[in-house]
């Protein structure tokens, strides 16, 4: 069903909290013209995820397609690799770093 018409991009899920639509991350060189040095770009697409088969960290291979809703235009193809990130958000990391105070480094004896 896939035709070469199409555009064709391969990338990252950075989000995949909305039903049946995933956000992937795709990272590209573009030279800068004063300088000539590579910048690293990053354009996120809306794409479509009928079974909500991705999660968040895997990367995935996405294809153009019609108008969907107002912003997804792509659809997901297939999981290239499974993702691996942590379970746990930022907000529940421990603030400070409790270490236990020893006899050395509290300099008492």
């Amino acid at each position: 069903m896939t035709s070469s018409l199409q555009k064709q991009r391969t990338g990252t899920v950075v989000s995949d909290k909305m039903d049946k639509t995933i956000t992937v991350e795709f990272s590209w060189s573009q030279r800068d013209r004063l300088i000539g040095k590579a910048r690293r770009r990053v354009s996120k697409f809306l794409a479509h995820d009928e079974n909500n088969e991705a999660s968040l960290g895997d990367v995935v291979r996405i294809e153009e397609t019609r108008p969907l809703s107002r912003r997804k235009r792509w659809r997901l193809i297939e999981i290239l690799q499974a993702g691996d990130v942590a379970d746990f958000q930022p907000s529940e990391l421990p603030t400070t770093l409790d270490t236990p105070e020893t006899e050395e480094s509290t300099g008492t004896e």
